[in-house]
């Protein structure tokens, strides 16, 4: 279906300050410059959207919305499905398997879901990097990186605990996957499409170089907390080694 002049227009009004903010940054942009490089007028950004605010939030709605239906439909298929199954039982320290079969299963679905994630955010890592710049400032604007955390933290707006408790009420975030989450597994996929392009540069590595060098290493932290047919959501061994050091 043909888009109407007005969706091409709020679209050029979405490419242009995604261009402008990612090379000038958010407060460096006006609104007359949106409006030139989108070939639109002011008084139609208006139109479309409250303030200069309101384009940056639409931006963060529209990532993380999409990240979030991901992210559920890997839940509800895999990891859901699996406790219903009866092939997965999550403990307070771990997803523990029935058999090997149900493990490799998971592993491999992971990595699929992982690649898309991985692809979705290359797609749009110029909105990320609006992110990026944001939360190193201090303005108002500084947590929409942290946004993130709603998905993912100990809050009503948890779809994805409320989705798993459902289906196995031993799961649960303890502070430390909290952290692990996020500086281990936000941090590195974000910060790898923010500086995908400056890497590629310095690098010389061809797109399907890079990406395979970084799903590989993803693999090998990952494979790192497999413990026969569980996977280690909290070391207590290692826990108490440390601490008789």
């Amino acid at each position: 279906m043909l888009k109407t002049e007005q969706q091409q227009a709020r679209e050029r009004i979405l490419d242009a300050s995604v261009q402008l903010f990612s090379q000038k940054g958010y407060d460096g942009t006006r609104v007359s410059e949106i409006a030139e490089a989108a070939n639109v007028t002011k008084a139609l950004i208006y139109y479309y959207f409250k303030s200069k605010e309101d384009i940056l939030d639409h931006l963060v709605r529209f990532l993380l919305d999409n990240a979030t239906a991901m992210t559920m439909d890997f839940i509800h298929t895999n990891i859901v499905q699996m406790i219903k199954d009866g092939r997965l039982d999550i403990l307070p320290d771990r997803l523990h398997f029935n058999d090997n079969a149900a493990i490799r299963c998971f592993l491999e679905n992971v990595q699929v879901y992982f690649e898309k994630v991985l692809d979705y955010l290359l797609q749009y890592r110029h909105i990320l990097r609006i992110f990026m710049l944001e939360s190193l400032k201090d303005s108002k604007h500084n947590t929409k990186l942290f946004r993130l955390m709603d998905f993912f933290g100990d809050s009503e707006k948890n779809l994805l605990l409320k989705t798993i408790s459902a289906a196995d009420q031993d799961f649960n975030y303890t502070p430390e996957l909290l952290v692990f989450k996020f500086f281990y597994a936000i941090c590195p996929i974000v910060s790898f499409a923010v500086y995908y392009d400056d890497y590629q540069k310095m690098s010389n590595f061809s797109d399907d170089q890079l990406r395979t060098a970084f799903l590989q290493s993803s693999r090998i932290i990952f494979g790192s907390l497999v413990s026969g047919q569980d996977i280690l959501l909290k070391n207590n061994q290692l826990e108490k080694d440390l601490s008789h050091r």
